[in-house]
């Protein structure tokens, strides 16, 4: 890779890191061809972009941004995956992938300028999807509003029904 085209990648990368919620670093060794383009399929479609990178060169990328933290544990091969969407997207799709190839393995994540270790990043899994928080967020809003109609309403539905049975005594 020439200098230039080194340059560009640091300042893509450099780019997208900046405007990331949420970067996880990964380590591989051991993964297969069609194993590893499988995880960057399941990687796409879930919005996460994924890139293997040399140490040196993720290391510039990152200086200036909250991820520069994760520079610490560059050895080795390694692969970093971020989102700008959704933070526990990433997350997630490498933890399943995790348990079921042992090769692969999170190592840390970065977001807000903080550094968060393997533990953490568990947690993240098991959080609620954005959609079901925005779901449950929709139903606890709604429910004040429709018990409120519904005790709105009964004291009318009882006034109706007295009337209703006055009248039908009266014939």
């Amino acid at each position: 890779m020439k200098r230039e085209e080194k340059e560009r990648v640091v300042a893509d990368l450099h780019q997208e890191l900046r405007q990331a919620q949420v970067a996880i670093l990964t380590r591989f060794s051991g993964l297969t061809v069609e194993r590893m383009t499988q995880l960057r399929r399941d990687l796409r479609k879930a919005g996460v972009k994924f890139r293997v990178m040399k140490n040196t060169l993720f290391r510039l990328a990152a200086r200036g941004t909250d991820k520069e933290g994760l520079a610490s544990k560059l050895e080795g091969p390694v692969a970093l995956a971020w989102c700008q969407k959704d933070p526990v997207s990433p997350a997630r799709v490498l933890a399943k992938y995790a348990k079921e190839n042992p090769e692969v393995q999170i190592l840390m994540a970065a977001a807000d300028g903080k550094l968060y270790g393997p533990a953490e990043i568990q947690h993240w899994v098991n959080l609620p999807g954005l959609e079901e928080l925005r779901g449950k967020i929709l139903g606890l809003i709604q429910s004040p509003a429709t018990c409120l109609a519904r005790l709105l309403m009964t004291p009318s539905t009882r006034i109706v029904h007295v009337l209703k049975a006055r009248a039908e005594q009266q014939l």
